[in-house]
């Protein structure tokens, strides 16, 4: 089973959430797959199946949810210049 971590770094006056995925046998020299998920307002969970990839290729997958998205600090009184 692979290995997931889930946090949140600090990101302008609010914090952004990851979540990695480490896969058991990792391969040596293997990129990880950093998936970008689509936007504004859509956050993570339509591409979270991507973490199947970490076992199936032994690179390391990363998910993020962008500021303003999911589970990431949202601004709903920001100006519109901030996005």
């Amino acid at each position: 089973m692979s290995r997931i971590t889930e946090s949140t770094m600090p990101f302008q006056d609010g914090e952004t959430w990851y979540r990695i995925t480490e896969p058991d046998h990792p391969v040596a020299g293997a990129l990880p797959l950093v998936v970008l998920h689509g936007g504004p307002g859509m956050a993570h969970d339509y591409v979270r199946n991507l973490e199947a990839f970490a076992d199936e290729t032994g690179r390391t997958v990363v998910h993020h949810d962008q500021f303003g998205c999911g589970r990431s600090s949202h601004r709903p009184d920001a100006p519109d210049d901030l996005w």
